[in-house]
């Protein structure tokens, strides 16, 4: 008898303390390094980037904040996000580009977020980035804008999806 209200209390218990976080997505941006000697010495947001096309030689990054609302932290939070390229001859010729579909999905875990408590949390784009935009290159075509696309894994509790997307536009 013990040995079946070990983990139902356990359960119970980890159960109550996710029920009172309220997580949402508070804003998704770009970033770009600041490279010198090699080395990423700073990260600043980056609304779009000039002289970038056909080939981006920047590195990038998505930052994205949450808040927790709630009274409680949470906990194990999993965010999935994906990113796709709009595309256009490297050449010209075509008025405006076409969105592909996602070339990159991933996730990343969020051990713990504290109670009315605001996190950053930093997406990478490595190196997934960069093999698509060689292959591109090679095949002669270039991304004109990227998108990322991040959501709150639904858990049980949640009462909504959270999800949210921002642009990054790549010009000559």
């Amino acid at each position: 008898m013990k040995r079946r209200i070990i983990p139902v209390l356990a359960f119970a218990a980890f159960a109550a303390v996710n029920a009172g976080a309220e997580l949402s997505i508070e804003s998704l941006s770009w970033q770009r390094a600041r490279v010198e000697r090699g080395r990423v010495v700073a990260w600043e947001d980056a609304p779009s980037l000039s002289d970038a096309a056909p080939k981006l030689d920047a590195r990038l990054r998505a930052r994205l904040t949450l808040k927790n609302r709630g009274p409680k932290p949470a906990e194990g939070v999993l965010i999935r996000y994906s990113m796709t390229g709009r595309v256009m001859p490297a050449a010209g010729g075509a008025p405006e580009g076409a969105w592909g579909v996602p070339f990159a999905v991933d996730e990343k875990r969020v051990p713990k977020v504290g109670a009315n408590k605001i996190q950053d949390v930093f997406l990478t784009t490595s190196p997934a980035l960069e093999l698509y935009l060689n292959k591109l290159g090679r095949a002669g075509w270039w991304a004109d804008r990227l998108k990322i696309q991040a959501m709150i894994e639904p858990h049980q509790g949640a009462t909504a999806v959270q999800s949210l997307e921002t642009v990054l536009e790549v010009s000559k």
